[in-house]
């Protein structure tokens, strides 16, 4: 009978009970596409330590990340580094967080400086154009080159150099850090700096563990610190989770709010309005706490259906957003 009157209320009032459900669905909605956009950042920010082929990174002592970090070691380091037993091969790049101007807008962008353009810690999908990289010649992702209008050919501008993009590259976008190739040599004159690698990347010999690998170089080598690959992602993702946690918890606690209120609001309103059946209710012979029942059905029913359409709607959202945005 409870359940029967309280399916009748929603059934009487439904344009009411619609527009509550899609008001209590959106803000439901909000918080769920959130917090997927910033877990999509997350993991696209170690995108180019998980695809740069290394199963060693090794940087200046103390650093245990690259995202917001700067690392600098001699170009001896490098030779130290591979004659230590158990490594195979050792290429070492540049690299800079820096402000790149692209058509007429500026991006905050990883700037990767290599020696050679077919190395490890290059570009791992070329979608356009060359991977080849010459002298005062760039590339950079070809999302980025959407959102700016600038194709190959174009001039990209990195410090106080202007740079002609020969290339575009899949998987390197992101709205924090998208990743801008260029030559060593082209970094090492927009840094000042001669002789000098941020990272070494080192591939371990066959056979070889990459924490034992990683443990051998900082006990053989000075003033570095070695890291394998899923550790320094880790580190990586830790630091962004860190700088980004309070603004979640900030967006899902008032989306949260919004939503109770609106089906506390919904609730009353229904409640309020059917006065007359609750004392039809009472007349039968009801208790209060049968009437306490058929609203918290009532509100279950509210929650679920506006749970349902937001994540229906966040299905809908990551089938078409990523055709109207990055």
């Amino acid at each position: 009978m409870i359940g029967r009157w309280a399916l009748k209320g929603i059934v009487d009032a439904r344009a009411r009970f619609l527009g509550s459900t899609l008001a209590v669905g959106t803000a439901m909605l909000v918080v769920i596409t959130f917090r997927a956009v910033w877990e999509g950042e997350t993991e696209q920010l170690a995108a180019y330590l998980e695809h740069a082929g290394a199963d060693v990174w090794v940087m200046q002592a103390h650093v245990s990340n690259m995202h917001m970090a700067s690392s600098f070691l001699s170009d001896g380091k490098r030779v130290e580094i591979e004659r230590v037993a158990g490594v195979d091969s050792v290429a070492g790049i540049l690299y800079l967080n820096t402000m790149v101007q692209a058509g007429n807008r500026q991006w905050f962008s990883y700037v990767v400086g290599l020696d050679e353009p077919d190395q490890i810690g290059g570009p791992w999908s070329i979608l356009r154009g060359s991977a080849e990289l010459g002298p005062s010649e760039a590339i950079i992702p070809a999302t980025l080159s959407d959102i700016t209008d600038t194709g190959i050919g174009d001039l990209i501008e990195v410090g106080d150099r202007s740079l002609r993009v020969v290339g575009l590259s899949g998987g390197t976008f992101s709205v924090t850090n998208p990743i801008t190739f260029v030559r060593a040599d082209d970094l090492g004159d927009i840094l000042s700096l001669v002789g000098y690698d941020s990272y070494v990347l080192v591939r371990a010999a066959p056979g070889v563990e990459p924490g034992a690998l990683a443990a051998r170089i900082e006990e053989e080598v000075d003033g570095v610190a070695a890291l394998t690959t899923p550790e320094i992602v880790a580190s990586d993702i830790q630091l962004a989770s860190q700088m980004g946690t309070e603004v979640i918890a900030l967006m899902t606690g008032i989306c949260a709010t919004l939503a109770m209120l609106l089906v506390a609001f919904a609730l009353y309103i229904h409640t309020a309005s059917h006065r007359r059946g609750l004392a039809v209710l009472r007349a039968l012979g009801f208790e209060h706490r049968h009437v306490y029942l058929s609203v918290l059905l009532q509100s279950g029913i509210l929650t679920g259906t506006a749970f349902t359409l937001a994540v229906l709607g966040a299905g809908l959202l990551a089938v078409v957003g990523p055709k109207l945005a990055p």
